[in-house]
C-alpha cells in the first residue's frame, strides 16, 4: 500500500537529477556514434585523397626523368622507349605491372604539344589507376593520376672539329682560329693536347679525355686575350657523330672510267658519270681541274692536288679493298674551292647531304702512310663537311684552310702542327649540312 502524500519510485516526473543525467549520456553516445562514423569515414576519404596527390606529383617526377633519360638516349643512339620506361620503373611506375594499374608511354618524336614532330624531342606519359578504399562508397570507380613530360636535346654549342677516337693535338707553331665553334675530340684516353708555341682561338674545348694545356698558354677565345675558352674535359657522354650512317654505307662505285683524266693545255673537266677513277690522279701546279657535280669514286687511288681544283654540288669517295684505299693530300701552291651537294648522293643515306671529302670507314690502312694530309701554302675552300672517320689528318705547314663558313672536319685523330694557319667555322652549315653539336637533355613540357 503507498502511502498518502507519497510518490512512486518509477514515476518519470518524480525522477532525480542523477536519473536525467543518465539519459542526456544515452543520447551523446547515440549521436557520438553516428557522427564519430561519418568523421572517420571523411578522415579516410582525406587520407585516400592525400595520397592520390602524392601519387600524382610522384608521376610528374617519374615523366619529367623518363622524358629527360629518353632525350639522352635518343642522343646516344639507344634505344630510348627502353632507357625511358626502365626510369619509370626505377621511380615507381613499372608499365604493365601485375595488377595491369600502370601505363607508360614513349614516343619520339611527340605526338602533340608544342613540339609535335621534332626528331629531336621525347614525350613520356605515365598512366596509373589508384586503389579504392573508404572512398569506395562515394566513387563508382578508380580515380587515375596522368602525367606528360617532353624533353628536348637543346643545342649548346656546335663543334667544327671533332677528333672521334684517336685525339686532337694542336702544336708547333700553328694557328687554330675557331672563334665561333668549339674544338672537341671523343677520345677518353688522348684528349686534346695543346703543347709548343701553338696558338688556338676557340669558343670551347670540349673533350670525353684530358684537356692538356688548355687553360694556359696561348688558348683565348679571340685576340684580345681577355676571356679563356669555356673548357669540359672527361665529359661522360661523347659529341654524336653527325655522319656515323655512312659507316654503315658500303660504296659500290661504277666501271672505271675508259681511260685516266687528260689535261690538254694544263685543262680537264670530268664527270662522275664517265665512271670511277681507279689510277691515282694527280693535278700538278699551273693544272686545273673542274669537276662536275655529282659523286666521284675514287676506287684503290689517292688524289694529290698542287694545283686549281673547283666543283660545285660535288662529293668525293675514297673507297675501294679495304687494304688499298687511297687517300688525299692537298700540297703547297695549291688552290682547291669544293661545294658539298644541296641533297645526299649516297642513296638511301641523308646525312651525306653537304658531304664533300669521305673516307670509307672500312679502309684497314690507316695511320701515317695513308693519312690525309692539308700542308704547305694550300689556298683551300671547302663548303661542306670533310668525313674521315677511321683515317688520321695532318694539317701542316702554313696550310691557309681559310673563309668557309661551313667547313666541320670530322676525322679518327686531328692534328694541327708546323705552321698552319687554320681558320675553320660551321656558323653557315643550316641548311648545307649536318655538324657535330654538344646537346644538353631540358624539360620543355
Amino acid at each position: 500500500m503507498t502511502r498518502k502524500g507519497s510518490a512512486s519510485q518509477n514515476s518519470p516526473s518524480l525522477r532525480g537529477p542523477a536519473a536525467a543525467l543518465r539519459d542526456r549520456r544515452g543520447t551523446v553516445a547515440a549521436l557520438f556514434a553516428v557522427g564519430g562514423t561519418a568523421l572517420i569515414g571523411m578522415l579516410a576519404f582525406g587520407a585516400e585523397v592525400g595520397v592520390w596527390q602524392l601519387q600524382a606529383r610522384a608521376s610528374q617526377s617519374a615523366a619529367d626523368l623518363a622524358a629527360l633519360s629518353g632525350a639522352l638516349a635518343l642522343e646516344r643512339g639507344t634505344d630510348v622507349a627502353a632507357v625511358a620506361t626502365d626510369v619509370a620503373r626505377r621511380n615507381g611506375f613499372a608499365s604493365g605491372d601485375d595488377s595491369g594499374r600502370t601505363t607508360v608511354t614513349v614516343v619520339s618524336p611527340p605526338a602533340s604539344g608544342a613540339y609535335a614532330g621534332r626528331s629531336d624531342a621525347v614525350e613520356v606519359v605515365v598512366r596509373q589507376a589508384q586503389t579504392l578504399g573508404m572512398a569506395r562508397v562515394a566513387l563508382g570507380a578508380a580515380p587515375v593520376v596522368q602525367a606528360r613530360a617532353v624533353a628536348l636535346n637543346a643545342i649548346e654549342v656546335s663543334a667544327c672539329v671533332l677528333a672521334l677516337d684517336g685525339g686532337l693535338s694542336l702544336g708547333g707553331n700553328s694557328t687554330t682560329n675557331a672563334p665561333r665553334c668549339a674544338l672537341a675530340a671523343n677520345s677518353v684516353s688522348r684528349g686534346i693536347n695543346v703543347f709548343g708555341s701553338a696558338r688556338v682561338r676557340a669558343s670551347d674545348l670540349i673533350t670525353t679525355g684530358p684537356c692538356t694545356g688548355c687553360a694556359g698558354g696561348d688558348v683565348w677565345t679571340n685576340d684580345t686575350r681577355t676571356a679563356r675558352p669555356a673548357v669540359v674535359a672527361h665529359r661522360a657522354n661523347p659529341i654524336a657523330d653527325p655522319y656515323q650512317p655512312l659507316q654503315r654505307w658500303t660504296p659500290a662505285p661504277p666501271s672505271c672510267r675508259a681511260s685516266p683524266v687528260q689535261f690538254t693545255r694544263r685543262s680537264a673537266t670530268i664527270s662522275a658519270s664517265e665512271g670511277a677513277i681507279c689510277s691515282n690522279l694527280s693535278v700538278s701546279p699551273n693544272e686545273t681541274l673542274t669537276l662536275n657535280p655529282g659523286i666521284y669514286y675514287f676506287n684503290n687511288a689517292s688524289f694529290d692536288i698542287r694545283g686549281t681544283v673547283s666543283g660545285a654540288g660535288v662529293t668525293i669517295v675514297m673507297t675501294g679493298n679495304a687494304a688499298t684505299v687511297g687517300t688525299l693530300h692537298i700540297n703547297a701552291q695549291s688552290s682547291v674551292n669544293l661545294n658539298g651537294p644541296a641533297a645526299s648522293l649516297i642513296p638511301g643515306v641523308p646525312e651525306g647531304k653537304g658531304v664533300v671529302i669521305y673516307r670509307d670507314a672500312r679502309a684497314a690502312n690507316n695511320g701515317p702512310q695513308n693519312e690525309v694530309r692539308l700542308n704547305g701554302g694550300a689556298g683551300m675552300r671547302l663548303t661542306g663537311a670533310i668525313y674521315l672517320p677511321t683515317t688520321d689528318v695532318q694539317v701542316n705547314g702554313n696550310s691557309g684552310a681559310a673563309y668557309s663558313s661551313c667547313m666541320p672536319i670530322v676525322g679518327y685523330s686531328l692534328s694541327f702542327s708546323g705552321n698552319a694557319d687554320t681558320f675553320v667555322d660551321v656558323s653557315e652549315c643550316d641548311g648545307v649540312t649536318a655538324v657535330p653539336q654538344l646537346r644538353v637533355a631540358r624539360l620543355v613540357e
